[in-house]
C-alpha cells in the first residue's frame, strides 16, 4: 500500500512505499564494505598532527599535554566568506574532529566526543557575534558518498546572513502549532513518542533519541533536546550526557551498517533576529546514514520516498 505522509518536523510530503525495500539492490549486503583507515598518521593528509603547514589559519585549538587534539581552521575553499565584494558575507570553518587520521565517530571515546562538542559550542558562540549573521550551520559529512572531500574526520561550521529555507519551514511549523495549541510542538512530540515507545532508541534526562514516524530521509535518527536550551548554552552536564549518547548511538549504527557514510547536522535557533523562538523551538541533531540513497524521482520532484518502517530502524539501534 502506498501512502502520502508528512515529515514530523517540517511538514515535507513523503511517499511511504514499504515494498520498495525488497528491490534487488536492497538485498545486497547492508553493511558498508569500506574498512576504517588503520594508520593514525598520514604524511599526505593536511589534517594530521604534524602537517600543520598544509592548513590555513587556525581559529581555535584545544590542547592536551601541550599537543593539539581538536582544532578549527578557516576553510580554504569556503561556501561563504567575508570578501567585501560578496553579495552575502559570512565565515566558513573546518573543525578537525581528532588529530588521529584513523579516528572517526564510530571509534571515538566519550572524552573525544565531549571535547568536540565543546569546540562546536565555542565556535558557535564566536561566529554568531556579528550582527548580520542570522543562522549558524553546523554539519558533518563522513566518507565521499556523503560529501566528504577528505578521509580524515572533520566537521564544518558556517555563519549565514539569512535563515536557510528548511529552517524557515521548521520555524513556521512551530509557530503555527504554538498559535493553534498554545504549547511547544516538540514538548507534545516528546510525550507522544515516549508513550508510543516503538520509535524511541534512547530516552535520557535531557535528550530523546528517536526515528520520526515519517521522515524525509530514510533512516534519519534525531537527537531531540527536551527543552528549549540554545545549543550554544548547553551546560557541562548536558554536554557529558550528549557525549555518552553519541558514542553509544554510533556504536549501534556501526554494528548494524558497518563503516557506513553518513551526514550529521544540527538544527537550532536563529540568532540576531527580533522574533523570539525560545519557547516554541527545541534544537535537535539529525544523523542520516547514507545506506538509503535517493535518485531521479527525489531530484525531479523535491519529494522523498520512505521504504523502511521507523519502528524497525529504532528497534535495531536501541541502547540503554
Amino acid at each position: 500500500m502506498k501512502e502520502l505522509g508528512m515529515d514530523t518536523l517540517n511538514n515535507s510530503k513523503v511517499i511511504i512505499a514499504r515494498e520498495r525495500i525488497n528491490r534487488p539492490l536492497d538485498k545486497m549486503n547492508s553493511k558498508a564494505d569500506k574498512p576504517i583507515e588503520n594508520n593514525e598518521y598520514s604524511e599526505t593528509c593536511p589534517f594530521c598532527r604534524g602537517n600543520e603547514d598544509n592548513i590555513s589559519d587556525e581559529a581555535c585549538v584545544i590542547n592536551k599535554n601541550n599537543k593539539w587534539i581538536i582544532k578549527s581552521v578557516k576553510n580554504k575553499y569556503p561556501i561563504i566568506d567575508e570578501n567585501p565584494l560578496n553579495e552575502i558575507k559570512g565565515e566558513h570553518e573546518v573543525i578537525i574532529d581528532t588529530y588521529k587520521h584513523n579516528g572517526n565517530f564510530y571509534n571515538m571515546v566519550e572524552e573525544e566526543f565531549y571535547n568536540l562538542l565543546i569546540m562546536y559550542k565555542i565556535r558557535f558562540r564566536s561566529l554568531k557575534k556579528k550582527e548580520n549573521i542570522k543562522y549558524i550551520c553546523l554539519f558533518k559529512n563522513y566518507l565521499r558518498e556523503a560529501g566528504a572531500s577528505l578521509m580524515h574526520s572533520h566537521s564544518q561550521i558556517l555563519s549565514l546572513p539569512f535563515i536557510p529555507p528548511d529552517l524557515e519551514d521548521e520555524y513556521k511549523v512551530c509557530d503555527e502549532f504554538y498559535e493553534k495549541m498554545g504549547t511547544n510542538m516538540y514538548n507534545h512530540l516528546i510525550v507522544q513518542e515516549i508513550e508510543n515507545e516503538k520509535r524511541v532508541i534512547h530516552d535520557s534526562e535531557n535528550f530523546l533519541v528517536f526515528v520520526p514516524e515519517v521522515c524525509k530521509y530514510t533512516g534519519d535518527t534525531v537527537i531531540l533536546f527536551k527543552d528549549d536550551t540554545y545549543f550554544y548554552d548547553l551546560n557541562d552536564e548536558n554536554i557529558k550526557e550528549l557525549s555518552i549518547i553519541l558514542k553509544k548511538l554510533f556504536e549501534r549504527i556501526y554494528k548494524e551498517y558497518g563503516n557506513c557514510p553518513f551526514n550529521l547536522y544540527i538544527h537550532t535557533h536563529p540568532v540576531n533576529i527580533e522574533k523570539n523562538y525560545k519557547d516554541k523551538y527545541n534544537a535537535h541533531i539529525h544523523i542520516v546514514p547514507r545506506k538509503f540513497n535517493f535518485g531521479g524521482f527525489e531530484l525531479s520532484t523535491g519529494m522523498y520516498i520512505s521504504s523502511v518502517k521507523s519502528e524497525d530502524i529504532a528497534n535495531r539501534l536501541k541502547f540503554d
